[in-house]
C-alpha cells in the first residue's frame, strides 16, 4: 500500500454548499481516506451529522448518522479544533467517531506514511505546550516511528501569514523529533510554508468563511484565499506530491517531499543543487558503518536506517550541522544480514545509499 491517495480538508463547519462544493471535489478524486485539520462541527451550526455525516458518512467506520451508509472501515480521521469543542462539542465528537487512543490526539499509519493527530487547543487536558504531556507523547511516538514519512496535523498552525497569525505555542520541535511536515488549520485560506528545513502547509479553506487578509510571513512559498479548496496528496515509495485544488478544479499549488535513491554506493556522492557530499563505508559492512557527509553550508540534518522491509529501525538526528565534514559510526553489530538503507535527511529530500550486511 505505498501507493496511496488521500485528501486534506480543514474549516469546513456549517454544512452550507460551499462545504458541499469541496465534498464534491474531494470525492471526485476517491481518496483512499480523508484527514481534516480541524473545525469540522460548530454545535451553534447544525448537528455534527449535519455538517460532516451529510458530506462523508460513506468515510466513517463505524457510521451512527442518518445520511446514507457508513464503511465497515474508518477512513476518516478529524482534527479537533476550537470550533469543535464549543459546548459539548467533545462529548459530541467522541460519541460520533471512533478513533483511537483518547481520540483527542492519536495516531495511525497508512501504507508507509504515519500520521500523529494533536489537539492544539487550550482546554486539552494533556496540555499543548513543548513541555507538555501531549508533547512526549509525540515526540516519543515520532522517535520510535518505523515509517518512511511521518506527518503531523493539529489546528492552530505554529507559522501563518492570515488572519489569526502565528502560534508560538504550537511551535514544537517536530524537525528534531523527526516530522516531515505539519499541517494545521484555524486560518481560512492556503498556505505553504519552508521555515527551518521543514514544511508547513495550512488548509484551511474548505467551506467557512475565507479570509483574505495575508500579512507575508517570513517563509510563505504559496498563499492563497480566492475560493475554497481540499489538498490532494499522493504517496509511492519515492515521493508525497501535495496539490492544493480550488472547487473549480483549478490546480492552486503542487509540492513534494522526495526521496534521491542512490543504490549500492561505497564511494562519495555530491548533491550541488542540495550543498550535499555523501558517503557510506564499508559497504558491505560487518559491526559497524560509517556515515560520512560533506556539507557546503550549515543545514539540520537527521539519519534514518530501514531494514528491507521499510521498517525505520533507528532514528538519529544530528540537528545543525556545520560546514565541512561530519562523520557519524553506526554500530551495527545487532542487524541481521541484508540490505539496509541509510538516508539522510536534508531540507525536503531524502538522500539514501543502500548497504549489504554480511557475515564475519
Amino acid at each position: 500500500m505505498f501507493g496511496q491517495k488521500f485528501a486534506i480538508i480543514g474549516d469546513f463547519k456549517g454544512g452550507d454548499t460551499n462545504a458541499y462544493q469541496v465534498s464534491v471535489l474531494v470525492k471526485s478524486f476517491n481518496p483512499d481516506f480523508i484527514v481534516t485539520t480541524g473545525d469540522n462541527y460548530s454545535q451553534y451550526l447544525g448537528t455534527i451529522d449535519y455538517q460532516i455525516g451529510k458530506f462523508y458518512h460513506e468515510y466513517i467506520s463505524p457510521y451512527v448518522g442518518s445520511y446514507g451508509a457508513g464503511d465497515t472501515v474508518n477512513r476518516f480521521f478529524p482534527t479537533l479544533g476550537n470550533h469543535d469543542l464549543e459546548g459539548t462539542g467533545l462529548t459530541d465528537y467522541q460519541n460520533y467517531f471512533s478513533l483511537p487512543g483518547n481520540e483527542r490526539y492519536y495516531d495511525f499509519i497508512k501504507g508507509n506514511v504515519h500520521f500523529f493527530i494533536l489537539n492544539s487547543d487550550t482546554s486539552e487536558p494533556d496540555g499543548n505546550t513543548d513541555t507538555s504531556v501531549q508533547a512526549s507523547w509525540l515526540q516519543n511516538a515520532l522517535l520510535n516511528s518505523n515509517s518512511f514519512y511521518n506527518l503531523v496535523f493539529l489546528h492552530h498552525p505554529p507559522y501563518s501569514s492570515g488572519l489569526h497569525g502565528s502560534n508560538i505555542v504550537t511551535q514544537w520541535q517536530y524537525k528534531t523529533w523527526g516530522a516531515n511536515a505539519v499541517f494545521g488549520g484555524h486560518d481560512h485560506d492556503y498556505e505553504r510554508l519552508f521555515i527551518d528545513s521543514l514544511s508547513y502547509f495550512i488548509c484551511g479553506a474548505s467551506g467557512s468563511l475565507l479570509y483574505s487578509t495575508f500579512n507575508n510571513y517570513p517563509g510563505t512559498q504559496k498563499f492563497y484565499s480566492d475560493d475554497f479548496g481540499a489538498i490532494i496528496a499522493n504517496t509511492n515509495n519515492d515521493s508525497i506530491n501535495f496539490k492544493f485544488y480550488n472547487i473549480k478544479d483549478s490546480l492552486i499549488d503542487s509540492f513534494s517531499l522526495n526521496n534521491t535513491h542512490l543504490g549500492f554506493k561505497a564511494v562519495d556522492y555530491y548533491n550541488k543543487d542540495n550543498n550535499l557530499q555523501l558517503s557510506v563505508y564499508p559497504n558491505p559492512f560487518i559491526n559497524s558503518i560509517n556515515i560520512k557527509y560533506f556539507l557546503t553550508k550549515s543545514n539540520e540534518v537527521s539519519i534514518n536506517v530501514y531494514d528491507e522491509f521499510g521498517k525505520r529501525i533507528r532514528f538519529i538526528p544530528k540537528g545543525i550541522q556545520n560546514i565541512g565534514y561530519n562523520e557519524h559510526i553506526l554500530n551495527t553489530e545487532n542487524f541481521n544480514e541484508g540490505v539496509y538503507s541509510i538516508v539522510i535527511q536534508l531540507n525536503n529530500y531524502n538522500f539514501e545509499i543502500r548497504a549489504i550486511k554480511i557475515k564475519k
